[in-house]
């Protein structure tokens, strides 16, 4: 089910900026009933992405009111909630219209039905040929050009693999083709710098204010693939699963620590519903 700018519909402008050029933002929203995890972080984000691409965003108000009465609309009790903004139609050529209506797009998606053993068990990965790119200016939003995940995506369709690692340029890790990466090494959490590319991601956020919270240590830094597998524990995060632990990446095993099972705890002890 779709909502385009107020209204049930599946059917967009051609013209629109967010079909010709990807010109546009997005958050994916874990929901149920009318409770979305994590509200204030993605409307700070999609705000933030707004400003960066100097597209009008619609008040934080507004937007809650009008996501809710559309979530009223669905049978579902949990769901994926998308909401896209786009700078609207614009014609063509890359120079933004000045005076472009921003275009408020709402999606209802079912709730993915990840195996059981991604949680309980933990998750094998391997390591993508795709490369992300270096722009500290579109770094850590979620813009709509997602290319590099996608290519990146379609590299593997062997079921036994739930996740890849993407490397920048320089052969660091960044993130997973849709999560954040964490590593567990002497009872210091680790995370990638993704100041020059990659997305800053809702659940990363919510963990490293988590770690400080309970005083354990944490270091964000540029992390070699090498490093990533010296670690004692890996595990990787985002908004919709929450957390799942690594117990093996490309060769080399890894175990559901006492660490990651500890910040899954503290994330269970927050979160608005189980996801």
């Amino acid at each position: 089910m779709f909502q385009i700018n107020g209204k049930l519909t599946n059917k967009i402008s051609i013209e629109d900026r967010a079909v010709q050029y990807g010109d546009g933002v997005f958050e994916t929203i874990a929901a149920k009933d009318r409770s979305l995890a994590f509200w204030k972080e993605h409307y700070q984000r999609l705000n933030k992405g707004c400003k960066i691409l100097k597209i009008k965003c619609p008040s934080e108000l507004f937007l809650r009111k009008e996501i809710n009465k559309f979530i009223k609309k669905t049978k579902k009790k949990k769901i994926v909630l998308k909401i896209i903004i786009s700078r609207g139609i614009g014609g063509r050529g890359y120079n933004p219209p000045r005076n472009s209506k921003p275009t408020r797009i709402l999606g209802i998606y079912d709730w993915p039905n990840y195996p059981e053993t991604n949680f309980t068990k933990g998750i094998r990965m391997d390591v993508c040929k795709t490369r992300i790119s270096t722009q500290p200016f579109l770094s850590q939003i979620k813009h709509l050009n997602r290319l590099e995940q996608i290519i990146a995506r379609s590299e593997w369709q062997n079921k036994s693999i739930s996740e890849s690692i993407m490397l920048d340029l320089n052969g660091n890790v960044i993130e997973g083709t849709m999560s954040n990466i964490f590593g567990v090494k002497k009872n210091i959490f680790y995370t990638p710098n993704i100041k020059f590319g990659g997305v800053e991601g809702i659940m990363r956020g919510v963990i490293l204010k988590l770690l400080k919270k309970n005083k354990e240590k944490y270091v964000i830094k540029e992390i070699t693939l090498k490093e990533l597998l010296k670690f004692e524990e890996v595990f990787v995060c985002n908004s919709i699963f929450g957390i799942w632990p690594v117990i093996k990446i490309s060769k080399k095993n890894f175990f559901f620590g006492e660490k990651t099972r500890k910040i899954n705890y503290l994330l269970s002890e927050i979160m608005p519903f189980p996801l």
